[in-house]
């Protein structure tokens, strides 16, 4: 399939993930994944995350850039994107422990273990700028063995 020059509103005939999609409208504007953090001011760790499946989920203008990089409307992009949370989180966990490790990540602590199965989490802090230029920082984590993912 050749991509127009803009792709407008929800697309039926595109990839279903969030990860396949960035991937095939990158290298079908035939980007490199370097281009694309530098064009879009993301970092490419956060790109090389989305389009591995690791993140599903974009904050609003980091969907924005990476959809003006891509010619693609943003809804192209919101329409696969899927926030994951694991059963034990959303029923079992409570949300103290989940601030707390939201604060520790914040914090610099290099090691945390995930919160369901006990095993070591990847963690980061997301930083950006929302849409009137105020920095936010955002934590973030996965656990590398079970489905657990910190979304706060």
């Amino acid at each position: 399939m050749s991509l127009p020059k803009y792709v407008h509103g929800r697309q039926e005939d595109l990839p279903k993930t969030l990860a396949s999609r960035v991937s095939y409208l990158r290298n079908e504007r035939q980007l490199h994944i370097a281009e694309l953090s530098h064009q879009a001011r993301v970092a490419i760790e956060l790109l090389e995350d989305i389009e591995s499946g690791i993140e599903t989920w974009l904050p609003t203008s980091v969907r924005q850039r990476i959809a003006r990089v891509l010619k693609v409307d943003p809804v192209v992009l919101e329409e696969v994107e899927r926030k994951i949370y694991a059963e034990a989180e959303k029923e079992n966990l409570p949300q103290e422990l989940l601030e707390r490790i939201q604060d520790e990540i914040l914090n610099g602590v290099a090691e945390i273990n995930c919160p369901v199965c006990g095993k070591q989490m990847k963690t980061w802090v997301q930083e950006g700028f929302d849409l009137n230029g105020n920095q936010i920082r955002s934590a973030k984590g996965h656990c590398m063995v079970c489905v657990f993912q910190l979304r706060l």
